[in-house]
Formats: C-alpha cells, sequence, structure tokens
C-alpha cells in the first residue's frame, strides 16, 4: 500500500477521464496554488494528457485545453496563497472564473485538498470520481498521498455522501461565478445517489470526514479515541495534538511518528519518548538535488521532505486509516478547514505496523527513514520571522473587503481599486498580474495608461517590511472588463494566417498530442509564430475532408476559433473563408 519505490501516482492521470469519458465538471481544492502547474488542470481534464515540459513550450496545445474545458472545473485556494509566477502569461488569465478564494473570518485557514469530478460518455452514462489529497496544487516535490474513489448512481440514497455534500455546500458562498454555482449545486443534488467502490474488498467501507465547516470537528472523526497501535505521518506538529494523541493510547500501545526533522524540537521529552520517531534521510531529502549542483536555483527546487499526512490506527481487530490534508497540529483540528478520508481496514491477518515495512523496505539500505534518537534540545523562544510576518499581512488584506473597476479612456485602460481599510506597518505595492506597473497601495488605488491585455482580476500584491519581501497573486472582483478582452487573448497567440492555419490542423487532426509534439519544437511557451510552407495546404485541405466525412463536429470547432477572434481578416485568410464553407456545407450533409 505504501511502497514509495513502486506505488507512485501522478496528478495528472488522477484527473484525467477515463476512456471513453469526457469532463463534464469538476471541483478541486487546495491551500497554496501555483498557477502554473493549474495550467496543467485543463489539458488533463479535455485533453487527457499531462503537463509536462514538451507540451508547456506549445502556447496552442495549452490555449485549445482552457477552450474547452475552462468553464467546466472550479478552483477554490486559501486567501492569499496563489504563488507569483517567474513569467506573466496572457493564457492565465483565461482561468479568472476558474479559480476562487477562500478567506475564513478568522486566523485560521482553507487547507483541503479535494477533487470531486463528474464524467459522462457519448450515451450519457455518468461516471464520479473523489480524489483525497495531501498535495496542494503547485510543484513541490515533496513526498505526498493521494487516494481515489469512483462511483456511480444508484437507486436509493446513498446518506454516507452527506458530509461530502455538506464539504461542497461550504464553497458555495464563495464561488462568484452563477453558472458554475449553479453546476455544483446540481452536483451536490446526485451525489446523494451516487455509490462509491473502493475497489478492495479489503476495504468494505469508507467516511468522508471533513473538518472546521458546521457541525463537523474532530471528535466526528472519531480519531482521538484509545488504540493500541497508531501511526502518524505528519509534517508539521503542534505539541498539545501529539500529545493528546499520546494520552489516547491503552496499555502497552506501539506508537511510531513520522515527521520532518525540522520539527522535532516542538516536542517535549516525555512525548518523545513513547514514540519511535522517523524523518527522511538527508540523503533523500537532498538527493535530487545533488544531481543538480551546477545550477543552485535549481538545487533550491528541488529539495523534497515529507508532506504526507496519514493516520493508522488499531483498536482490538479494527483498523481504521485516514488519509488527507490534516497536519498533527492545533490548527488543523481547532479552526482550519480540512479533510479526511476514513478507510476501514479488513484483511484476514493483517496488522497495522505491516504498513511500516512497505514504507521503509526490506533492509536499512533501501529505507528512505531513519530513527531520531535522540531529541534535539527543545526552545519556547519566538524569533520574528519578517517574512512569515509579512505573509499573514497579505492574508489580513485578503479579508478586507475590496473592488476594482475598469475606467475606459481614449486610447488606454485604468484601474480604481478600492479597500474598505489597509493593515498597519506594512507597505504594500499593487498592479494587474499581466502588467509591470506596480503602484503604492492605497484605500484608492490608480493604475494608468493599461492595454486591454493587461486587464483581469488577478493582481500582484507585494509586501515590504525592513527590506523584506513578499509577493503574492490575489483576485479582486473588477467591474468593466471589456468583453473583446478574451478575443484579444486568442489574437495574442493566433496572430497570423500561418498561426491560424497550423491551429486549424491541429484541431482537425486525429492525434492531438502528437500534433502538438510535432509542433513544439524548438517553440517558446507564448510564441506562436509557425511557419507554414505550401506544402502544407493539401495537409489542411486533406484533414478537412476527412473531418467533414468522419467528425463532421470538428468543424464546428473550428468555426468557434473563428467567432472568438472574430474573423479578423488579418489572421484569417479570405480563402480559408471559401474553403471552411465549403466543407461545413459537406458535413451538414454528412450529418442529414
Amino acid at each position: 500500500m505504501l511502497k514509495p519505490a513502486e506505488n507512485r501516482l501522478n496528478y495528472s492521470d488522477l484527473l484525467m477521464p477515463p476512456p471513453g469519458y469526457d469532463v463534464e465538471f469538476a471541483i478541486g481544492t487546495t491551500y497554496s496554488l501555483d498557477l502554473e502547474a493549474l495550467v496543467g488542470v485543463p489539458l488533463a481534464l479535455s485533453l487527457s494528457e499531462e503537463m509536462d515540459h514538451t507540451l508547456q513550450d506549445d502556447p496552442i496545445y495549452v490555449l485549445e485545453g482552457l477552450r474547452r474545458s475552462v468553464d467546466a472545473f472550479a478552483i477554490y485556494c486559501e486567501a492569499g496563497q496563489i504563488k507569483a509566477p517567474k513569467n506573466g502569461n496572457n493564457l492565465f488569465a483565461l482561468m479568472e472564473n476558474s479559480v476562487f478564494e477562500v478567506a475564513l473570518e478568522n486566523d485560521y485557514s482553507f487547507h483541503p485538498k479535494v477533487w470531486v469530478i463528474k464524467y459522462h460518455d457519448k450515451d450519457r452514462n455518468e461516471l464520479y470520481r473523489v480524489l483525497v489529497l495531501s498535495r496542494n496544487l503547485t510543484f513541490d516535490r515533496s513526498w505526498d498521498m493521494a487516494i481515489a474513489l469512483e462511483g456511480k448512481k444508484v437507486k436509493g440514497k446513498n446518506p454516507r455522501n452527506q458530509p461530502l455534500s455538506d464539504f461542497l455546500s461550504f464553497l458555495i458562498p464563495y464561488t462568484k461565478n452563477k453558472q458554475k454555482k449553479k453546476q455544483i449545486k446540481k452536483l451536490i443534488a446526485e451525489l446523494e445517489f451516487v455509490q462509491f467502490d473502493t475497489v478492495d474488498s479489503s476495504i468494505p467501507e469508507v467516511e468522508f470526514c471533513p473538518i472546521g465547516i458546521e457541525g463537523y470537528g474532530k471528535e466526528e472523526t472519531e480519531l482521538f479515541e484509545t488504540y493500541h497501535k497508531l501511526i502518524i505521518i505528519s509534517p508539521f506538529l503542534s505539541e498539545t495534538i501529539i500529545k493528546e494523541l499520546n494520552d489516547k493510547s491503552l496499555k502497552d500501545a506501539t506508537k511510531v511518528l513520522i515527521t520532518r526533522k525540522t520539527e522535532l524540537s516542538k516536542l517535549k521529552e516525555h512525548v518523545f519518548q513513547d514514540f519511535d520517531v522517523y524523518v527522511l534521510k538527508d540523503s533523500v531529502v537532498e538527493g535530487e538535488s545533488s544531481i543538480s549542483e551546477e545550477n543552485a536555483e535549481h538545487v533550491m527546487a528541488q529539495f523534497q521532505d515529507i508532506h504526507a499526512k496519514l493516520y493508522a490506527r488499531t483498536k482490538y481487530n479494527q483498523h481504521h486509516i485516514y488519509i488527507g490534508s490534516a497536519n498533527s497540529s492545533s490548527n488543523a483540528f481547532n479552526g482550519n478547514i480540512e479533510f479526511l478520508l476514513k478507510l476501514h481496514y479488513q484483511k484476514y491477518g493483517f496488522k497495522i505496523m505491516d504498513l511500516l515495512d512497505d514504507l521503509f523496505g526490506e533492509n536499512e539500505e533501501q529505507n528512505p527513514f531513519e530513527k531520531i534518537e535522540t531529541l534535539p534540545p527543545f526552545t519556547d523562544e519566538f524569533e520574528s520571522d519578517v517574512t512569515d510576518e509579512l505573509q499573514k499581512r497579505i492574508k489580513e488584506l485578503c479579508r478586507i473587503p475590496s473592488k476594482a473597476m475598469i475606467l475606459t479612456e481614449e486610447n488606454h485602460f485604468t484601474m480604481r481599486i478600492t479597500f474598505d481599510s489597509l493593515p498597519e506597518d506594512t507597505q504594500f505595492s499593487i498592479g494587474p498580474l499581466l502588467s509591470k506597473n506596480m503602484q503604492p497601495l492605497k484605500q484608492e488605488t490608480f493604475i494608468q495608461n493599461l492595454s486591454l491585455l493587461e486587464l483581469g482580476e488577478f493582481y500582484n500584491i507585494r509586501a515590504e517590511k525592513d527590506g523584506e519581501k513578499v509577493k503574492r497573486i490575489i483576485k479582486i472582483e473588477t467591474e468593466g472588463i471589456p468583453k473583446e478582452r478574451e478575443s484579444e487573448i486568442f489574437r495574442s497567440i493566433i496572430n497570423d494566417p500561418y498561426t491560424f492555419l497550423k491551429y486549424v490542423a491541429f484541431l482537425l487532426s486525429d492525434d492531438l498530442l502528437l500534433s502538438a509534439l510535432e509542433e513544439s519544437q524548438n517553440k517558446k511557451f507564448g510564441a506562436g509564430n509557425w511557419d507554414m510552407t505550401t506544402g502544407d495546404y493539401p495537409v489542411l485541405y486533406e484533414n478537412m475532408l476527412r473531418a467533414a466525412s468522419r467528425s463532421p463536429e470538428k468543424l464546428k470547432e473550428v468555426e468557434a476559433i473563428m467567432d472568438i477572434i472574430t474573423h479578423d481578416e488579418d489572421i484569417i485568410p479570405n480563402e480559408f473563408h471559401a474553403l471552411y464553407q465549403t466543407f461545413n456545407k459537406a458535413a451538414k450533409k454528412v450529418r442529414r
């Protein structure tokens, strides 16, 4: 079950629809969000491919993935935890209506990592998938865990899904898009009749365990009850929670704690002595960086550590395994919004400590973990961390009511941004994500001389104090964004006849992935000036002929692109209009 050398999961694979199915709607949650990682979601959902570096260099492939699925997914993250990308890209603006920030009224965090996805096939047969993860939607290299369940509708109601439905209902007030709010409500109503299958006879029952929403807390998880054996995997700790779990042990209980080396100083000596404590070996934490020492920046990006969260407990012959987002921290169980999946495990001869055999390997050489025999010195001294303080100030800013408005002027646009108040003792700067124009943040801030492509609801926010800086992306509801902005984004990539004709050939191809790989050679992300020689026209003609006779719906996809870029004569050759009309008429005869 827990063999890191064998049982590796790919985030994209978890999202991809099964063969023959398409995504109808997907809801995802994460604490932190990387917009560059988010670009991979529509590729997985709509094109059934992962976002590797080759495809990342192909803007047409990404653009098509977004066009197909941007209305079919919604992502929720902690307000103030969207990572600022290294490079702005116009494609980010197409995801604004799919990203929603959750700002709790207190200082706690929105921390769950869950996906609920509905698929359907050509006969409208429905399939539902739930993913419960410990991983955020970022490029972090740390070790995480995930589990997937699939289910179909049944005639009778399934009350076991109520906690999952209540969790999705919690998201509705944060959904600032009417159509997606409607889709979530529809999905909630359908979950009442879905039966999820674990596909494992050893797991006869599962329970959804949201934490922190109304009616659901740590008591409902039944995690903090007495036990004979306990395994905790948690990257971050609070001494109070570890002590509380430790105090629930019965006589001669076996207890194992797997965490990060940096967290050990939070434990008290008497609690430490009650656990067998393990951390990842330094050679594993630094392992991937050691092969890339030529690039110091790359080295820093490759460090890895435990980020998985798992609790496995046994009492008599009852085995329960919890996987999800909740650390062994006070905030996780006393204020944060979290999500765990509880597995009831039944297998003849199974012992909960068998999980460690999988995790540690057959011999010490294979074991990526080391046992800690001596507790580092404990200190309760608090050293001010300016970076941490600035992150909290951005979080505080996100909880202050704000709005923005676009003012249209003769040849450019002006943004008017207002906040009801501002946090004290911190200097903020703000600007549109797709612009280099940053201005000091005031309760009323004006940013002038913006182009159409610089407008959007994603904003760079920079907090500064004592020479330290923290930069994040925040989302502000913005009125007055011109409707033609989407067309301008498409035209920024499909920007000449050559690129347009290549895009058409791409849409009409039988294998989108193969087509993308062929065109991605030596192209940079954001480029789009592909050369088309006269020798390519017979290929395009052949593809259109094939689409008209076999897949007339593909011609509709071409028409949709033509409508988005508003039939711009500088991009769409006049000859193509005549060619398209000819094949479209032929396709209509086929449909009859």
